[in-house]
């Protein structure tokens, strides 16, 4: 025991943030960025996606997908200008943050009587132009 009355600093101000978080996990808050497929073949995107990326309406956007991985890849226009197809791939985000998906749901086979479907976000690049959301149960599906 040490009688000289100093007090031992424990605060670890030399410890890294990501030292300190090793092994925890990242707790989804109840509002996860997604977009959802509605009844009447529309994309919805929700206030926490909106939020991620950026958005207001009237603002235009490009929608890739990955049948394979049942993944949205939504892209700001700059992202996909050198892109072929890119112009085929043109959304509208309304004033209610709605966009027109009725191609996109008989190209690929979504039942709008089995909607609403949910794309949750799964990754994004580093430079903030291109967001992925996946189906959400499309992994516990596949395996």
């Amino acid at each position: 025991m040490n009688n000289d009355n100093s007090t031992e600093d424990i605060t670890p101000t030399n410890a890294t943030t990501s030292s300190i978080l090793d092994g925890f996990e990242f707790v989804p808050s109840d509002g996860v960025p997604a977009i959802n497929l509605d009844k009447q073949r529309r994309f919805y995107v929700n206030s926490s996606a909106q939020k991620l990326l950026g958005i207001r309406p009237y603002q235009r956007l490009a929608i890739l997908y990955d049948p394979r991985g049942r993944c949205l890849a939504i892209a700001r226009p700059e992202a996909v200008a050198d892109m072929s197809d890119a112009a085929t791939s043109n959304y509208n985000v309304d004033k209610r943050y709605y966009m027109s998906a009725r191609k996109f749901a008989a190209m690929y086979g979504y039942d709008s009587d089995k909607a609403p479907y949910s794309f949750e976000y799964d990754r994004g690049s580093s430079d903030g132009k291109v967001f992925v959301f996946r189906l959400r149960g499309a992994d516990k599906a596949e395996g």
